[in-house]
């Protein structure tokens, strides 16, 4: 019965993040005061008998709540963008996996100045083999300008940390 107690306090508090009327929960699998308000203003939201005990239709319509809000909260899908058999994508190659890179690095050029603005044309031109090498030389990698998968791993990180993070790029 504690289990089932503490799954109820985790799936409600989960919901609480996107329904405020409801308290935040310690799931400590004891039925409180806070847990009984909890399922209480859930039940009046979801226009069910407000008893403060959780039957069956009540369970259910919280598990229901609890997945849709965990889809809402959770972080978007992320994309591979090299190939999955592992080769390199080097200079003068043309492919399309170039275009989201190139925008990365887009991006990158208005924050530090070493970083060239590159067209976004799927070549592996001089312009982002230039930011490919700047990207291993700062991590102490060979300075090939040649996309491989430690390269890839430093600009998303790069990415990550200072535009897709970064409070002033929020729509």
């Amino acid at each position: 019965m504690e289990q089932a107690i503490r799954d109820l306090q985790t799936m409600l508090t989960a919901i609480s993040h996107v329904r405020r009327e409801l308290p935040r929960l310690t799931p400590d699998g004891r039925f409180g005061e806070k847990t009984l308000e909890a399922v209480m203003i859930f039940q009046r939201q979801a226009n069910l008998p407000v008893t403060g005990e959780v039957d069956q239709t009540t369970w259910e319509a919280i598990v229901q709540v609890h997945q849709d809000v965990r889809q809402q909260l959770a972080p978007p899908r992320s994309v591979s963008l090299l190939p999955h058999h592992g080769s390199d994508i080097l200079p003068g190659q043309f492919t399309p996996l170039l275009y989201p890179i190139q925008g990365m690095f887009l991006a990158l050029s208005q924050i530090f100045g070493p970083v060239r603005e590159v067209p976004v044309s799927g070549h592996l031109d001089e312009d982002t083999a230039h930011n490919l090498r700047w990207l291993q030389h700062r991590g102490s990698r060979e300075e090939t300008g040649s996309l491989d998968k430690d390269t890839w791993e430093d600009l998303s990180r790069l990415y990550e940390t200072f535009v897709t993070r970064h409070p002033n790029n929020q729509p």
